[in-house]
């Protein structure tokens, strides 16, 4: 073999990957650049880059779909840009969609797996093989951007250490271009390029692929599914004699094993007629494995959510459930002869429509939480015609627990917005003032009365990421930046410039001046000066006449009587 066939092998055409995979390659372009000229600092660039993955994933399975079913190049790019275009819409507005992008991404998964097999006449075969090379094709993409980030952070480093080159802000470029460029296009080149191709193990004989595969379901992926299995038929049984329900635990237990277990039986299916006397027999009657804990699943789920509402986690389970369902009755009909396209879409089904909208697994979490919230508000006189009134008695710690838990639960799904009516035309609003959600879900909850401000501490963060423009007027000093917070050994010696916090004020010194603060006052102005949702430059404080901190980071309990752990700023002082 030549040099030149050695590397067209090792490096594909890419030419032919661009115009494979026109609107995947130009998603992954496009966020490359974003990446590199915006920066990964900014508040928005999460909400960026998985608008573009999504987008990526699902403009690449419409190019697959396109390709399985003959359709012009033409047709193939615009159903590439609609669907790729709907995506990257559900991915980065999640507020507006209620979009969970974990049942996102999962629910992409299996649709990239068989889109490009849906149609008439499709061999199991086929579509095995293609998924097979096509997730070796996804580690191989993964291995090449980390060797490329790393061999480029290598040389990066070199150059600083040997040159004094002052590279260090390359990194983030590096790694970026590594894992949005890099990476995706890579893996759209090492994409299986023919979708008939059939899997044959006698052509497979004794090859690295065969054996490995092989051994993976034979001897190791099987057994542990029917010791699993063992398991969880056990534990059926001992319910059944103790007459007690399931352990909450059960659910996940049972989830692991049907998702495993399903995962086992898609990936042995080469093995069905030839594989062990296990295998054979697992292959035949994996749905009958799956009956009795499909049933202890139902009972959990429906315990946990009937005690404790909806959350993401049991909106995800009870997903599982009803799919274990389905393939039970489906493998219970067709045993060997199942279609691998059935399975697999209808858990893409599934995931996909509990995704997003009012009934996926965010707006089901936010509508129940927010109808127990306001149960347990009215019966403790915290809630009447719909608005929050103060408390006319202590709430029970029992109460005041509850109602800190639903509060976390709404805050994992962007949820609180939905109590903002509540508070309306009330006093101590807590949504009169903009602030971050963790500070505004700790308001509502002393507003309630369920966390006492004297005792009730929680952490609050901040740090700059825009830029602040501060005009300077006539003579003016600049003294910084002071990193760290002195908070004991309070008498020791001071340097030129210090930052001590004595458990009720902060102290800084400057040569022979000196400015103080009490703690109270200097969290307050700090979250006033806290922007939410928008790039947040340093904020800044007046210490004194003529004299202003500006604030880059700083970190504090906050509570009736802050405390300082840590402080970051530049003192500017008019002379």
């Amino acid at each position: 073999m030549g040099l030149a066939a050695r590397l067209d092998n090792l490096i594909p055409d890419l030419s032919a990957t661009l115009a494979r995979f026109p609107v995947s390659s130009t998603v992954a372009v496009a966020l490359c650049a974003y990446i590199n000229i915006e920066g990964m600092g900014g508040s928005g660039e999460s909400a960026v880059m998985a608008g573009a993955a999504a987008g990526f994933i699902a403009s690449g399975a419409a190019h697959l779909f396109a390709e399985g079913n003959k359709w012009s190049k033409p047709a193939g790019i615009g159903l590439a840009i609609a669907a790729g275009a709907a995506l990257a819409l559900l991915g980065y507005f999640t507020s507006v969609f209620q979009t969970s992008l974990l049942f996102l991404f999962a629910g992409l998964i299996p649709v990239l797996m068989i889109l490009g097999f849906l149609r008439a006449g499709v061999s199991q075969g086929a579509l095995w093989l293609f998924n097979l090379r096509m997730g070796l094709a996804a580690l191989l993409s993964a291995v090449v951007a980390v060797l490329f980030g790393a061999g480029l952070s290598s040389i990066v480093e070199a150059l600083n250490f040997l040159f004094g080159a002052g590279l260090h802000g390359m990194h983030e470029h590096i790694w970026g271009t590594a894992a949005s460029l890099i990476g995706p296009v890579y893996g759209l080149s090492l994409m299986p390029r023919d979708l008939e191709e059939e899997i044959d193990l006698n052509d497979h004989k004794d090859t690295l692929l065969e054996r490995g595969v092989s051994i993976l379901v034979n001897y190791i992926a099987v057994p542990m599914v029917a010791v699993y299995a063992l398991i969880l038929h056990a534990y059926a049984l001992k319910i059944a004699i103790d007459g007690e329900l399931p352990k909450g635990q059960i659910a996940t237990m049972v989830s692991i094993f049907a998702i495993g277990g399903t995962a086992a039986w898609l990936v042995a299916w080469p093995w069905r007629e030839s594989g062990t006397w296990l295998l054979r027999q697992f292959m035949r009657g994996w749905f009958f494995l799956t009956i009795v804990p499909a049933a202890l699943l139902t009972i959990a789920i429906w315990r946990r959510i009937s005690d404790y509402g909806v959350t993401p986690d049991r909106y995800g389970i009870a997903l599982v459930a009803i799919w274990v369902a389905f393939i039970s009755a489906y493998l219970a009909f067709r045993r060997n002869h199942a279609d691998m396209r059935a399975i697999l879409g209808g858990i893409a089904v599934l995931l996909l429509v509990g995704s997003v909208g009012p009934f996926g697994s965010h707006g089901l979490t936010i509508a129940s939480q927010v109808g127990r919230f306001a149960e347990l508000l009215a019966a403790n006189g915290l809630l009447k015609d719909g608005k929050a009134v103060p408390a006319p008695k202590p709430i029970p710690d029992s109460a005041a627990l509850q109602g800190n838990s639903i509060l976390d639960a709404l805050i994992g799904v962007d949820g609180l917005a939905s109590l903002k009516p509540w508070f309306e035309g009330t006093e101590k609003n807590p949504f009169a003032a903009s602030q971050d959600k963790w500070s505004l879900r700790n308001d509502i909850a002393v507003r309630l009365g369920m966390s006492q401000p004297n005792t009730y501490r929680d952490s609050v963060y901040f740090n700059a990421n825009a830029v602040l423009e501060h005009n300077l007027i006539g003579s003016n000093r600049l003294l910084g930046p002071y990193r760290g917070l002195q908070t004991h050994n309070l008498d020791a010696q001071q340097t030129d410039m210090t930052a001590r916090f004595d458990g009720e004020r902060l102290i800084v010194r400057a040569g022979a001046d000196t400015w103080k603060m009490s703690a109270v006052s200097l969290v307050a102005k700090m979250r006033e000066g806290m922007i939410a949702g928008q790039p947040q430059p340093p904020v800044r404080i007046e210490l004194a006449p003529g004299v202003v901190m500006v604030v880059e980071n700083y970190s504090a309990e906050i509570g009736e009587n802050p405390k300082l752990t840590s402080l970051e700023f530049w003192i500017i002082q008019q002379r």
